[in-house]
């Protein structure tokens, strides 16, 4: 079945319990707006993935994705890499029980908290690499000041074990 017609069948009579309208619609592109509240629903023809972000008027949409789904629904169930009728039904369900009726309902701080602390976890990690990497540029021109300097900044018991020899090797260098 079509995406548009699949979603305004299965998911719209559930949000419409909600004050949700259908504010636009567009090929493989669902807007449901609420006097606060706005959902997406997108199918990407291009790479077959499915998108929905949700999100009060005015401000950032959050996408809800399966992690998102995993944490704050406590569900297994998949709403990316599955077929367009098990995302709109798995959508339906989720919209359907306590936590997305309530962000429906305008309850958006535990997906917008999640999706930052996610944020933040990436960038954190981003930064831990490239800071090894500059590390282990250092400890590869055998400059083991500044090896030992950036090592000492991230913290010897934050690193990987084999830094962690590197840095004792390091130390009886210098």
């Amino acid at each position: 079945m079509e995406f548009n017609k699949l979603v305004r069948i299965q998911l719209f009579p559930i949000l419409q319990k909600y004050g949700f309208g259908i504010a636009e619609e567009l090929k493989n592109i669902v807007r449901f707006q609420s006097s606060i509240m706005k959902v997406n629903v997108v199918f990407n023809d291009y790479d077959k993935s499915h998108f929905v972000e949700i999100g009060k008027h005015g401000e950032t949409l959050y996408p809800l994705n399966d992690n998102a789904v995993k944490e704050l629904f406590s569900s297994e169930l998949s709403i990316e890499q599955v077929t367009l009728e098990t995302f709109v039904q798995n959508l339906s369900l989720l919209f359907e029980q306590q936590k997305g009726i309530e962000m429906l309902k305008g309850n958006v701080d535990p997906l917008s908290n999640l999706i930052k602390q996610q944020a933040e976890y990436y960038t954190s990690e981003l930064v831990g690499r490239q800071t090894l990497d500059t590390a282990s540029k250092a400890w590869e021109t055998n400059d083991y000041k500044t090896f030992i300097k950036i090592i000492d900044k991230i913290g010897v018991d934050k690193i990987p074990q084999s830094y962690q020899l590197k840095y004792k090797i390091a130390m009886q260098k210098l």
